[in-house]
């Protein structure tokens, strides 16, 4: 008898179908995964680099305020540009990790929807597989009762004709 398994008693199309979504979505979701991992790396040293830069300026800019030089003033314009172009920079960071976020979150329940498809599938063959598999087992022990059953008929006919025998012994 051959093996059978729940798969040969689904529709193969859409199982296989559903399958390879899967296999596709999940080396996404790892590839997304990966890519959002970088990007949460570039925000944090982006956030790091504005952090220390405000802090050099509100400490330059304390000093500024103290010595009151007017002459300082396109020196202040220019640090509050870079100070603006690293607070640009750091919500660009920001929207790139929330797109993969999202990205992501759409990856998994695409995924999810597909492997409930593929549950779906597996659980509406189920009948026809336990159905074919109850029929195989009854087919083996068919066969192994033809087997034996034989073997113990003779052994029954031996012991109710041939039980005061001097052959006895070795009949049992």
């Amino acid at each position: 008898e051959s093996t059978l398994t729940i798969e040969q008693f689904a529709d193969a199309a859409a199982l296989e179908n559903a399958r390879s979504d899967i296999r596709t979505l999940t080396a996404r979701e790892r590839e997304l995964d990966a890519q959002q991992a970088q990007a949460r790396l570039r925000l944090n040293a982006v956030s790091n680099a504005y952090q220390s830069a405000f802090s050099s300026y509100s400490n330059w800019l304390s000093t500024r305020t103290a010595t009151t030089d007017p002459q300082q003033d396109p020196e202040v314009l220019r640090r509050t540009r870079e100070l603006d172009a690293l607070k640009a920079s750091e919500r660009q960071a920001e929207v790139s990790v929330e797109r993969l976020e999202k990205e992501l979150l759409d990856t998994r329940q695409t995924l999810a929807s597909r492997q409930s498809t593929e549950r779906e599938l597996l659980d509406g063959a189920r009948e026809g597989y336990e159905a074919a598999l109850f029929r195989q087992e009854l087919r083996v022990f068919g066969f192994r009762l033809a087997l034996t059953l034989p073997l113990l008929v003779l052994a029954a006919w031996l012991v109710v004709k041939h039980r005061r025998s001097d052959y006895w012994p070795l009949m049992r």
